[in-house]
Parts: structure tokens; C-alpha cells; sequence
């Protein structure tokens, strides 16, 4: 079942939200990142409550909610504005409905694919969003790098949960391990010449390849060809994405 009517009303209301902060004026301060973003948090956390019983399942939701008006802040055009808007109602939507699923059928193949998408395009939005805050405001090199740590730490753990038959202190490790290599990676990005989303492709390239490493640990399924074979393909996804952006080198 890929549709639901409450998953589905819940995210016409996030959409909605969403849409109300688009249409209006856009002065980012922290009080206009608070108004913004907590009460799509808050929406998140009634969403699981209703959907799954349970508040703990509002992660992936969350993030969503923390992190889509940051990066839309970064929007000018309007278009482009509704685009996203559009862009992160239908992840949300795939949040929920995975962890609905999941709730109903832990091993349910095409839920986890619906929450791991929903996850993916949320760090994407974290890792442009937060690193435009850093480009745009007086936000320190070392506070850029704790919240790559902590946002990656969370949500590889969060991913990680659906894997059975798994230590938790094995994937608490694992995710501590993921988050200190992004917070690294922050400080490596804070030297290039790219903006927010360029940088943002890039690290959620990375992201992926070691999350997705980690995971095939975790099933059992890893194996040194394979390990070197996403390596190098992040490494050709990098090259194509750095040739192709236009190179801001200040002198």
C-alpha cells in the first residue's frame, strides 16, 4: 500500500506550512528559524504520535522539519521555492509512510526504502542548508562541524535501527564513527570554492558511500570488491560534480 489517507494529511499540512513560510517574507535571524521551524517540529511529533504511537519514530519527519526552511531560506526565486516546497511534502510523505509501515511489519522491504529516500534527501537539505547558514552568517568553523556530527550521528543510528538481529552498541559506534568522518569532512569543504549546494551534493556523495558501507556490514553482505567499487565511484560522482560547477576562487 502506497497510499495513505492520514500519512497523507499529514503531509498536505507540513506542505502547507511550508508554503506559508515561502509566501512570506524571508528575514533569517534566529528568531525567524524558531517560529519557523518549531512548529513543523511539532507537527512532525504529533504526525509519528498519531501514526505509530510512539514520538521516538519522529526523527526522519523532524529532520525534515528542522532542516526544509533552513534551506529554503537560501531560495530566492519563487518558482524554485515552490519547487522545493513540493520536493520536501513528498519526502515527508515517505517518512512517514515508511515508519507507519515499519511499525505494522519491521522487515518490510519497500518501507525501508521509503524511509532511507525520505532520510537521504533530508541530510541532503542538513548538509546544504546548515553549510549555507555557515557561508551566509558569522556561524563558526567549529560549530559547522559539531552539527555535521551530531546530524550525522543521529540519523546513520536512526537508518541503522532497521537492521535486525544487530548489537545497539555496534551501531552506536558505527554512528559515532560516521558523524566524526562528516564533521572532518565539513572542515576539509570550509576550503573550496563552491557554495551551499554544490558542497552539499558532495558530502551527501560521501555520506551515502560509508553509510552504505556500514550497512552492508551490518547485513553481513560487505566485501572488499564491492567496498572499493563504491569508492571509486564516489570518486568519478565527484569529479563529474566538481568539473561541471563553476569554480569561485577568491585572490
Amino acid at each position: 500500500m502506497i497510499f495513505h489517507f492520514t500519512v497523507f494529511l499529514w503531509s498536505v499540512i507540513f506542505g502547507l506550512g511550508l508554503e506559508v513560510i515561502a509566501d512570506n517574507p524571508i528575514f533569517p535571524s534566529w528568531s525567524w528559524y524558531i517560529f519557523s521551524i518549531l512548529p513543523l517540529v511539532i507537527i512532525s511529533l504529533i504526525a509519528s504520535r498519531r501514526i505509530t504511537k510512539r514520538y521516538t519514530d519522529a526523527f526522519v519527519p523532524g529532520l525534515l522539519s528542522f532542516v526544509a526552511p533552513t534551506l529554503l531560506s537560501l531560495i530566492d526565486h519563487p518558482a524554485q521555492r515552490q519547487m522545493f516546497v513540493v520536493l520536501s511534502a513528498v519526502m515527508y510523505y515517505f517518512a512517514l509512510l515508511g515508519i507507519y509501515r515499519l511499525r505494522h511489519a519491521p522487515e518490510d522491504k519497500t518501507a525501508k526504502s521509503f524511509l532511507y529516500s525520505a532520510a537521504m534527501a533530508a541530510m541532503f537539505f542538513f548538509y546544504a542548508g546548515v553549510y549555507g547558514f555557515y557561508l551566509n552568517f558569522s556561524f563558526p568553523l567549529w560549530g559547522l562541524m559539531l552539527i555535521y556530527f551530531f546530524g550525522t550521528a543521529l540519523t546513520s543510528y536512526e537508518t541503522f535501527l532497521g537492521v535486525e538481529n544487530q548489537e545497539r552498541q555496534r551501531m552506536r559506534l558505527y554512528s559515532v564513527l560516521l558523524g566524526l568522518i562528516m564533521g572532518e569532512m565539513a572542515w576539509v569543504m570550509s576550503f573550496w570554492p563552491f557554495g551551499y549546494l554544490t558542497t552539499g551534493a558532495v558530502a551527501l556523495i560521501f555520506f551515502f558511500v560509508i553509510w552504505d558501507i556500514a550497512l552492508d556490514g551490518f547485513r553481513k553482505k560487505l566485501s572488499l570488491k564491492k567496498a572499493v567499487a563504491r569508492i571509486l565511484f564516489f570518486f568519478v560522482l565527484i569529479a563529474v560534480l566538481l568539473f561541471s560547477t563553476p569554480w569561485h576562487i577568491l585572490v
